[in-house]
């Protein structure tokens, strides 16, 4: 089912919570909402839910506005960020739980459960307790329990957050997964920009409580409609240039210390004189003497060996710049090393400056 917000607003005090937040969830969609503590993203999530009421805007889902319904009628379900499962009951009663409030038959519940398990990979876990599982295992208990009840839309709270490193990659593609076999509307709230790229199929990254920009992964990495979601959604190489002259498709900047060179903006051309911001991501640097529209000669100041990755922090005269190659078998570079350094005109993302 589609998910509708439209103009919503929240307060706590003086601070803004959620400010006029409108955005559309299609039927089936994996939607995330992205940002950092503090940003709005799940006040967003738990008005959705009903455990907070909207200020004022309007939930609509599939078409049914359900803004004022209670939360056990909005035929949601959530998966908090601790999972909340009760450790005194088994993995199968504690699945079975929604369905027993709503007091479905025995056999209906035994049928549902042990459907939910399957699709959770939990076969022949039925009879242990919280404790006698791992953590991964239990976040696919709090799983099966919210889709036991077959909610029309399903929303994640943070709920891989408590699992370490392995286990929060296994569960990403376990969650992506289920997802995907189900076909259910899906909201995550995350501050991990991995996460929400790899089970999104759009993502909202909030900021002060506001959607600031709404668009697929790929959208939000390439073409970052703000300089925060330009930092957030990764490392970035950031200068604030003036155009100095247009060149057909392209433009040539300058840095306040001189430097120049080349972007070739996506949208309209700004005219000359404008203030642009250019973000370069460190893997648009490439580190050899191709024939690129910008090149320049660089310092070697630092090297991070990242196993299959080499980040190298540059000195470009009055510039720090951040650089990744691919490690391919070749040595990596020294700090002090000389080294040539280029980009293409259409590497760099111009944000025009206020």
């Amino acid at each position: 089912m589609s998910l509708d917000l439209k103009s919503l607003h929240k307060r706590f005090g003086a601070v803004r919570a959620i400010d006029d937040v409108s955005l559309t969830v299609g039927d089936g969609e994996f939607f995330s909402l992205l940002g950092p503590s503090g940003c709005g993203k799940t006040t967003l999530l738990r008005t959705i839910a009903g455990i907070l009421q909207p200020d004022s805007g309007t939930i609509a889902l599939d078409g049914r506005d359900i803004t004022g319904v209670p939360v056990h009628a909005r035929n949601t379900a959530l998966v908090f960020q601790s999972y909340a499962l009760f450790p005194h009951l088994t993995v199968f009663e504690n699945v079975a739980f929604g369905l027993r409030m709503r007091r479905e038959k025995e056999a209906a519940i035994k049928a549902r459960v042990d459907e939910a398990l399957a699709l959770v990979r939990l076969d022949g876990m039925a009879g242990r307790f919280p404790a006698q599982i791992s953590g991964g295992q239990q976040q696919r208990v709090a799983l099966a329990r919210a889709l036991v009840v077959r909610p029309a839309l399903l929303l994640l709270d943070e709920p891989l957050s408590n699992l370490d490193a392995r286990l929060r990659e296994e569960m990403r593609t376990e969650i992506r997964r289920i997802q995907r076999a189900v076909g259910i509307t899906t909201i995550l709230v995350t501050h991990d920009i991995h996460e929400a790229f790899a089970l999104s199929d759009r993502i909202a990254v909030m900021n002060q409580g506001r959607a600031e920009q709404i668009g697929t992964p790929a959208d939000i990495y390439l073409r970052p409609a703000t300089q925060f979601v330009a930092e957030f959604a990764g490392q970035v190489n950031h200068f604030a240039t003036r155009v100095e002259r247009v060149d057909g498709a392209r433009l040539e900047v300058a840095t306040s210390d001189g430097a120049r060179f080349w972007v070739a903006p996506a949208g309209p051309l700004p005219a000359i004189g404008s203030e642009l911001s250019v973000i370069l991501r460190p893997e648009r640097v490439r580190l050899d003497n191709g024939a690129y529209a910008n090149r320049f000669t660089a310092t070697v100041e630092d090297v991070t060996y990242l196993g299959g990755l080499t980040i190298y922090r540059l000195t470009l005269g009055a510039h720090r710049l951040l650089a990744q190659a691919q490690n391919l078998g070749t040595p990596a570079l020294a700090p002090g090393a000389t080294v040539a350094v280029g980009w293409e005109a259409e590497d760099g993302v111009c944000l025009v400056r206020g």
